[in-house]
């Protein structure tokens, strides 16, 4: 309980009657519950946010929301269904998630003088799912704690988990894509720069659009008619600097062609998350006229496609690198970063990554080069 106001008591008796009048106070006032995760979930920065309650308003950060009511759902190949949404299914894979740590203790390893950011985004059902897959074997805390633990202390890790908690409420996962929105993303952008020690720009100062009727990725795999009769929509976020940008199909960088760092004349239903950065190129140079001299080099599937505008307005150049794509085979990863001055790396993806060969043994090889 913190005292806002304060009087002098004058007066044995109205001493007597303060303290009695406090002491009853703390003996019924009802333990706070607050919508704080269990044991199992809870993370050292919220354990540290905890510890800190006491402190002014404005050093405080809002606690989790509580997860919202789920309703009936069925299973179906992996994926949960509910009345109006599809969630894939998540299960901890410690021996994946530990490779992966060890990835990126290589890659700082051959580039120690690089600030390397590792920033593993959870997926809709760590906030949404039923209870029964969100915790225990499914815990995506867990499967976190598990890589980030395998990796070296000079890699910062980035805990977007608890910024995306507190915004449950919000509108930060798509109900029919496997995706998180741009609002999610920019939580996690705020999660990165609180990690890196840079200004965020709260999201008010974004000039904003949006694109109607997308049916995704979890439609597609399902074919649910409630799906399609609740479609999502798309949400964007424009740079609040002058940006412009190219992508490339090789890293030698000499095919360019100009790119839309945001898109929302998009037609196609099923394709409207491509609203960032044109989707999944292999390689992408941006240049912002942020007034920053650090280069920041983006390693990401497609979850990294919505943060990457974000990335502009912090450093003067943002580029966008995709392991999966053919055009990125036989890339030396550390020497890349040296020939084009990278001052900053962040390796995003979403906790199913670090299970998904495709992308693991493209980022090895680039990486073991």
């Amino acid at each position: 309980m913190k005292m806002t106001r304060s009087r002098k008591i004058l007066g044995t008796a109205e001493v007597i009657a303060a303290v009695l009048v406090l002491v009853l106070a703390v003996a019924l006032a009802p333990a706070y519950t607050g919508g704080q995760p269990t044991a199992e979930t809870t993370t050292a920065t919220e354990a540290t946010e905890a510890a800190t309650v006491a402190q002014p308003a404005e050093t405080t950060t809002e606690p989790p929301t509580e997860p919202p009511e789920v309703g009936d759902y069925t299973v179906e190949n992996y994926i949960v269904l509910t009345s109006d949404s599809a969630m894939e299914m998540y299960s901890v894979a410690q021996k994946r998630l530990t490779e992966y740590g060890e990835t990126l203790n290589a890659l700082k390893a051959r580039v120690p003088e690089i600030n390397v950011y590792s920033l593993l985004a959870p997926t809709r059902i760590a906030f949404y799912g039923p209870e029964e897959y969100r915790t225990g074997s499914h815990s995506q805390t867990r499967g976190i704690e598990i890589a980030y633990g395998a990796m070296s202390d000079d890699i910062v890790k980035v805990d977007a988990y608890s910024h995306l908690s507190r915004h449950t409420d919000q509108y930060i996962y798509f109900r029919t894509d496997h995706h998180w929105t741009a609002r999610g993303a920019y939580y996690a952008y705020e999660a990165f720069c609180e990690s890196a020690n840079l200004e965020c720009k709260p999201l008010s100062a974004h000039e904003t659009g949006r694109l109607d009727n997308f049916v995704g990725s979890m439609y597609r795999y399902t074919h649910s008619e409630n799906l399609k009769n609740n479609p999502d929509y798309v949400e964007v976020f424009y740079p609040t600097v002058e940006a412009s940008g190219q992508y490339y199909s090789t890293p030698a960088m000499d095919d360019g062609k100009n790119l839309r760092i945001i898109s929302t004349s998009i037609e196609d239903s099923s394709s409207k998350y491509m609203a960032f950065i044109q989707g999944d190129k292999p390689l992408i140079k941006m240049t912002s006229a942020c007034g920053s001299n650090r280069k920041v080099l983006l390693v990401k599937e497609s979850y990294g496609n919505a943060f990457a505008p974000f990335l502009l307005e912090n450093f003067g150049e943002v580029y966008v690198l995709d392991p999966r794509q053919d055009g990125m085979k036989g890339m030396n990863l550390p020497q890349f970063l040296r020939d084009h001055g990278i001052t900053d790396v962040i390796v995003l993806n979403y906790l199913m990554a670090p299970s998904n060969s495709t992308f693991m043994d493209a980022f090895n090889e680039m990486v073991y080069v």
